[in-house]
């Protein structure tokens, strides 16, 4: 989006016909929104309902929000905020920063409009200081998501680590009983059985 391109958009809200922006495929949640959300004593309400994603072909981590079926249409998903029956969000003024600059994104060098689907788009008029505004959140959303983007992976490898560790001086402080039955029950095949049972019914 150049300078030259004039940008219209107003939030239809609750009158929103798609939800496009709560329905999108990935709602980013940033380290900044994190911290926001702690400043504002919201953090415990909140951190139930996001979820780490890793994606090991790109080694890369993702904080976004946990997903939920449509009422109307199991088949598709929502963020887990978006309350279909009022046609809202359940977190509408301390929601994430990549919902506060939506559709409006930076990519580095330049402003464009991240879903045209977005029926907000053309509604309205944007003033000249409200772009300028909305402009500056969006360069703000970039710089939180690159940083995220940067942390993540660290962060979550020493978490995953710290786990394991916990996970073997637990299995170590266990007497040699308790390890077997343990030992046991991982060894269970999904429909219940040993996994030596199985294969001696195969066998037959």
């Amino acid at each position: 989006m150049t300078e030259k391109t004039k940008y219209s958009f107003k939030c239809m809200e609750q009158t929103c016909s798609n939800r496009v922006c709560c329905t999108r495929d990935r709602v980013n949640v940033t380290l900044g929104d994190l911290s926001r959300w702690t400043t504002q004593n919201h953090i415990g309400q909140i951190l139930p309902a996001l979820t780490l994603v890793t994606q090991n072909e790109e080694d890369q981590v993702y904080l976004e929000t946990k997903r939920k079926p449509l009422a109307k249409s199991p088949e598709n998903t929502s963020c887990i905020f978006f309350i279909e029956e009022s046609n809202g969000c359940a977190i509408r003024f301390s929601r994430p920063i990549s919902c506060r600059t939506f559709p409006l994104q930076y990519d580095g060098e330049k402003f464009r409009v991240s879903n045209k689907a977005c029926p907000g788009i053309g509604k309205g008029e944007v003033t000249p200081e409200a772009l300028k505004e909305a402009r500056a959140l969006a360069e703000e959303e970039y710089k939180e998501r690159l940083e995220t983007a940067s942390a993540l992976p660290p962060l979550y490898a020493l978490i995953v680590g710290e786990m394991m560790q916990q996970s073997a001086a637990t299995m170590s402080s266990l007497s040699e009983e308790d390890r077997k039955k343990i030992q046991e029950i991982l060894s269970k095949a999904p429909d219940g059985k040993t996994q030596d049972s199985a294969q001696g019914s195969n066998k037959d």
